[in-house]
């Protein structure tokens, strides 16, 4: 439910906005609870700053209370002496924050809660036109709190394209990172993670869809394949 802030400017005939508000629910195995994104788009003569805010609605004995938050804010700045050279005019540096936290109760009805780790990410960004279809790259370090050592690097891919006469919306986005195992903190280990998203517009602002969270290694999740779909709303505004 996020990452599709670099493309938000093409829906301007679509007339989605730079703001929407999601209301996911999961599907996945032993999950089948409530999510909700609201995200946000701004451009400006520097660049663009988008972010977005993740709510899981899943606490213990209380399902309809907030069980974790997820959090990422990123801010893109052009690159001024580029901006006569055709090839590299659209280049961008990227910087990012990732964070979050999640509650829980254990065994004993204790509560409690325990931060995400935080992220730090920076490097570049390049849109890149293939077909029809616009996907923006980013080529990351990746700088998790407690780091030890060199970063990690990440490769981040984001998309969108219209369909049907721009009934139909198909977004997502694809991230590979590395990080130390779990197991064994001396080796590295790859992560993979994908949300593609299928949306149609009933109304000029608002949808109904799915998206489908595929992931490998991801921290907060299983180590093996991780295939989670939802059904959800989108409205715009």
């Amino acid at each position: 439910m996020r990452k599709i802030f670099s493309l938000l400017l093409l829906m301007t005939p679509l007339n989605i906005g730079a703001q929407n508000l999601q209301l996911h629910y999961d599907l996945g195995k032993d999950r089948k609870f409530y999510t909700a994104t609201l995200e946000m788009f701004r451009p400006d003569s520097l660049g663009s700053t988008y972010w977005f805010v993740d709510l899981d609605f899943n606490f213990p004995g209380s399902p309809r209370s907030m069980s974790a938050t997820y959090w990422e804010i990123s801010r893109d700045f052009y690159i001024p002496w580029l901006k006569n050279n055709p090839s590299l005019k659209n280049l961008g540096f990227h910087m990012e924050y990732n964070d979050g936290f999640t509650a829980y109760r254990d065994s004993g009805e204790m509560m409690g809660a325990a931060s995400y780790n935080s992220v730090f990410l920076t490097g570049a960004s390049y849109p890149v036109k293939i077909g029809k279809v616009q996907i923006t790259t980013q080529a990351l370090l990746r700088m998790p709190k407690g780091m030890d050592g060199f970063p990690d690097f990440q490769v981040t891919l984001v998309w969108f394209q219209p369909v049907f006469r721009n009934r139909v919306l198909i977004t997502g986005f694809i991230d590979f990172w590395t990080q130390d195992k779990m197991a064994d903190p001396d080796k590295k280990e790859v992560v993979f993670q994908t949300e593609p998203q299928f949306w149609f517009l009933i109304l000029p602002k608002l949808a109904i869809g799915s998206e489908l969270e595929i992931s490998k290694n991801f921290p907060a999740g299983p180590q093996d394949w991780h295939i989670n779909p939802t059904v959800a709303f989108r409205w715009e505004f």
